[in-house]
């Protein structure tokens, strides 16, 4: 089964509440989608439906404008609106892009337009497409089930991939019902110029052809039996070639088989003989391993008893006269005295080393305690000096943070002023305020610039006089007529409509000379510059603004008005009052906003060009100023300095006391001569001991060397049973593998004994088809035969049996529509021929490409309905089963009418009527519809789902939750946190003064208590 498609990515810009770009990645099975409520999470539901194709009234709204971001605190209006869909399925990719300009959409797929219907079939089997299941959005879960029969058949074509095959179906059948009009309306015109023709035949004409009429009916029934009995034969002929051919190859095939079947019955004896000889192996071999066994515990024991033979004992040691035990315990005593006298030794030494040591050490301290002295000076004075310095650096380095602060801040505002000019360059650039003609011709050769672009007011003025230009703000400025009839070209070329203002052929009107009023604030072309250098600059002013006056405020131009003024006047809030009277005025939406977006770009130039000032001024400032490290190094300096200060001197040391005990020389020396006598006493009655202990052991060696020999021969006896039973392993070996190799050649014989059969009972079946058909084609030969037999012999006429019937009907309707006709009609006749056989051919074309398309239509919709049959068994046994897991209800679909009904009992329950449950059932019961139709394309590829866990209980939002465990792409918008924490990344949707942006959360906030 091939992939499915699933999302890569969303990009949005400008499309309701998300007024910035922003990106949404989809690498995982399940996103998340979260946030407060209004923060704009639904609108990137209706993004994606926005996107695939759906129109304005399908959303939350009824024009395009609405789609358009609207404003907020700090940011205008946008002119347009652009959503992105990145798809993937394997290596295959497909982008989907959908734009917003003015008051029409454009659709592109992988970057090239196209219409909506191509889009839909792009995205067929995807459920994205309009009307399509995968997009679930907030309050339409419910009801999914209970839309119309129709619509649910929609949702199974789309599922099953058989919207392509529908609209197939649909497009053959107009263009079969208007290959029936047009043949209606030429076999009409046929019978008009045949009615002409035989009014204009003489009577005794008319007699001649009925008489010919009648031979050629007679020729053709004739004729059309002799090629229906052709047709018969024919089949006869092809099917007694194909019986002759079945009973070659049916001959072949039971040969073949009872080749097989001997073979098989070889392999089978084979198999069982080695079998039995194999168990037998086997049964021996199990006895040589007892045998083993037995050898290799007797080896161990063997290897117990091989120790060499000990020393031999010689002649026997007399005893001591005083007993060993006794001679030892003397020893012991003698040992503990000499233990106690070396103690003392060691211990009158141990405390001279230390009255040595220690008085190297009073000497070594005594050097330190002056060294110590003289560093603490040392250190006194340094921190002195360091001390004093450390003021002055403070001072200089509380300087350099205030100025390093003063200078991030010009940088941040440097920055924010550098991307908001980007913005508003960019948008300007992309002309998405002006309209398609003066936008199309910018930057043409001769083609200076739009009024919006050129007219600078000043500030304060942009409303005024953006309401005093009116239409003239979207005219374009030309150096000459030549280059305004260029561009007028390509307008006509490439679409749109622009007035042109060349520069050879301005006419200015004379200035106004107002009188002084309050509030006037002066003439409106005095009030305006341009931005473009070297230009006529007042003579455009005045044909732009002719002699429009700027007011403060409404009275004051009524006044003015009143007071015998007859100039155009407008004011500060846009109001405008025209020469002839009229007022216009009330809120204008986006008033000013054309020419304060350009004012708004130059300030902010202006603006970012002082902050870099300032902030190199401030850089050079800082480079004059200590780094902020060596004010820390220096405190560091000083700390460290006090800090070995506050350390105590060491203590002024003392003289050590000589050692003054003595011990006992003399002790000593005496007991050195007892302890040889004990020593000579003590060697003999080891000696002894020694003589008595050899003798065991020789004696106890001599019985294990006797047990070894007998041990020894027992193995030998062991090791030449064994070595007898060695060729039974390698038979065993070989006798397994030949079984193997039997065992395998044996079932291929049976699969191929099983292909054979199969094959001759197709054969069969094939035959008997075929004799039925021969049976039934002699039927028909002999009922064409007997009604040939009644008719007189005639030549036969070339042609199919259907060209043939087709002939004699129309020679049959010629017979049948002969009338008088008078004998001037006959030059008339002759012209009327050409016209006759020209509409008969266009009859018989026309019939022709009816029959075609007749074909084509039951061939269309045969396919889909073997289709959707397949189709809609799988899906109502899938749809059983989610029901079930999910709901624990009995499901059930059925097909009725054109479309189908869904069938939803709940566990405890009576009612079939799907508007009877609840919310939660009905929540349940949409998903186990949903998933249901994920099935017929092996898995749902991918779903978005809008809070469609709103109404789930804790039990059912478990069972949700492992349902999202599928391995599908799932992209949920929710409150739930069961549903958060099925899911396998997250995005936060927050509002932040109107304009929604979009935040990745990382998946362990989301368990944090």
């Amino acid at each position: 089964m091939s992939q499915a498609w699933r999302i890569d990515r969303l990009i949005l810009q400008g499309f309701k509440s998300f007024a910035e770009r922003t990106v949404l990645d989809f690498p995982d099975p399940v996103t998340g989608i979260i946030g407060p409520n209004g923060s704009g999470k639904s609108n990137l539901v209706e993004a994606l439906r926005f996107v695939t194709g759906a129109r304005a009234h399908e959303l939350r709204g009824q024009e395009l404008r609405v789609f358009l971001f609207h404003g907020a605190e700090g940011r205008p209006p946008q002119g347009l609106a652009e959503v992105r869909l990145e798809l993937s399925r394997g290596r295959e990719r497909l982008s989907v892009e959908r734009r917003i300009e003015g008051e029409r959409t454009v659709l592109k797929v992988n970057g090239r337009p196209t219409s909506a219907k191509a889009l839909a079939l792009h995205l067929a089997g995807t459920g994205l497409g309009r009307g399509g299941y995968a997009i679930v959005g907030q309050g339409e879960v419910g009801a999914l089930l209970e839309a119309s029969e129709e619509v649910l058949l929609a949702h199974l074509e789309e599922a099953a991939g058989l919207r392509p095959v529908a609209e197939a179906v649909r497009t053959t059948e107009e263009r079969l019902q208007e290959a029936l009009s047009l043949l209606e309306g030429r076999e009409e015109a046929l019978r008009e110029v045949r009615a002409r023709a035989e009014r204009l035949r003489q009577e005794a004409e008319r007699a001649r052809q009925a008489r010919a009429l009648d031979l050629e009916a007679l020729a053709l029934r004739a004729s059309l039996l002799e090629a229906r009995k052709e047709e018969v034969l024919a089949e006869m002929q092809k099917a007694e070639a194909r019986l002759q051919t079945l009973a070659a190859e049916e001959g072949r095939l039971q040969e073949e088989r009872q080749g097989l079947e001997a073979r098989r019955q070889t392999l089978l004896a084979e198999e069982e003989a080695l079998r039995q000889r194999l168990e037998g192996v086997r049964l021996a071999l199990k006895e040589q391993e007892g045998l083993e066994r037995e050898r290799q515990e007797l080896v161990r024991v063997l290897q117990a008893l091989d120790r060499p033979e000990p020393p031999h004992p010689g002649p026997p040691v007399p005893a001591p006269e005083v007993p060993r035990e006794e001679l030892k315990a003397r020893w012991e005593r003698l040992k503990e005295e000499e233990r106690r006298l070396m103690a003392q030794r060691r211990q009158w030494e141990e405390a001279r080393r230390r009255h040595e040591a220690e008085r190297a050490r009073y000497e070594e301290r005594l050097k330190a305690y002056q060294q110590a002295l003289t560093a603490r000076q040392a250190l006194e004075a340094e921190l002195r000096e360091k001390a004093a310095r450390l003021p002055l650096l403070e001072e200089k380095a509380e300087e350099r943070r205030r100025l390093e602060g003063r200078l991030a801040e010009l940088r941040a505002q440097a920055q924010a002023a550098l991307r908001e000019e980007e913005r508003l360059k960019r948008l300007l650039d992309s002309g998405a305020d002006l309209q398609e003609g003066p936008r199309r011709v910018r930057g043409l050769d001769g083609v200076l610039g739009v009024v919006a672009d050129l007219v600078r007011p000043e500030a304060g003025l942009e409303l005024a006089l953006e309401v005093a230009l009116g239409p003239r703000l979207q005219w374009v400025l030309t150096r000459d007529e030549q280059a305004a009839k260029a561009a007028i070209a390509r307008l006509k070329r490439e679409g749109g409509r622009a007035t042109f203002l060349p520069l050879t052929l301005l006419a200015p009107p004379p200035p106004p000379s107002p009188k002084p009023a309050e509030g006037l604030l002066g003439p409106a072309y005095r009030l305006a510059r341009l931005r473009l250098p070297g230009l006529p600059e007042e003579a455009i002013l005045r044909v732009l603004l002719g002699d429009t006056l700027v007011f403060a405020h409404l009275e004051a131009a009524l006044a003015y008005r009143k007071a015998g003024g007859r100039e155009r006047l407008v004011t500060l809030e846009g109001e405008v009052l025209e020469r002839s009277g009229a007022l216009s005025g009330g809120r204008l939406k986006g008033g000013g906003e054309t020419l304060l977006l350009r004012r708004r770009l130059e300030a902010l130039a202006e603006e970012r060009a002082g902050l870099e000032a300032q902030v190199q001024a401030l850089a050079g400032a800082l480079a004059s100023l200590p780094e902020a490290r060596e004010l820390e190094a220096l405190k560091a300096q000083v700390a460290a300095l006090r800090g070995r200060l506050n350390a105590p001197l060491p203590p002024v040391p003392e003289p050590p006391t000589p050692p003054q005990e003595a011990w006992e020389e003399d002790r000593l020396a005496l007991l050195e001569g007892e302890k040889r006598k004990l020593e000579e006493a003590l060697a003999q009655a080891e000696a002894h001991e020694r003589w008595r202990l050899l003798l065991a052991a020789h004696q106890a060696w001599a019985k294990a060397q006797e047990e070894a020999r007998r041990l020894q021969e027992r193995i030998r006896q062991l090791e030449e049973r064994l070595e007898a039973s060695h060729p039974l392993v390698q038979e065993a070996r070989e006798l397994e593998k030949r079984l193997e190799e039997v065992q395998r050649a044996r079932r291929q014989t049976q699969e191929a004994e099983a292909r054979t059969l199969t094959r001759l009972n197709a054969l069969l079946a094939e035959r008997e088809n075929l004799r039925l058909l021969l049976a039934r084609r002699e039927a028909t030969l002999e009922e064409l035969s007997r009604e040939r037999a009644t008719l007189p012999p005639a030549e036969r006429i070339p042609g199919t049996p259907r060209a043939l019937q087709a002939r004699l009907s129309r020679v049959e309707g010629e017979r049948a529509r002969l009338g008088p006709v008078n004998a001037l009609a006959e030059a008339e006749l002759a012209e009327l021929e050409a016209q006759l056989e020209r509409l008969q051919k266009e009859v018989d074309e026309a019939t022709q490409a009816l029959l075609r398309l007749e074909e084509e239509t039951k061939r269309v919709e045969k396919e889909y309905g073997e289709r959707l049959r397949e189709a809609f068994h799988r899906f109502q046994e899938a749809f059983r089963q989610h029901a079930l897991a999910l709901l624990g209800a009995r499901a059930e679909v059925r097909r009725e009418g054109r479309g189908l009904r869904l069938l939803l009992v709940p566990a405890g329950k009576r009612t079939q009527d799907l508007r009877l449950l609840s919310l939660g059932e009905k929540t349940l019961g949409a998903l186990a519809f949903l998933f249901a139709l994920g099935e017929l394309q092996g898995g749902l590829p991918l779903a978005v789902l809008d809070e469609v866990d709103a109404a789930l209980d804790e039990a059912n939002l478990l069972r949700f939750a492992r349902f999202l465990a599928s391995g599908r792409q799932f992209i949920l918008v929710t409150h739930q946190k069961r549903t958060m924490e099925a899911c396998h990344a997250l995005y936060g949707v927050t509002a932040e003064g109107g304009v929604s942006r979009v935040y990745s959360i990382r998946k362990e906030v989301v368990h944090d208590p």
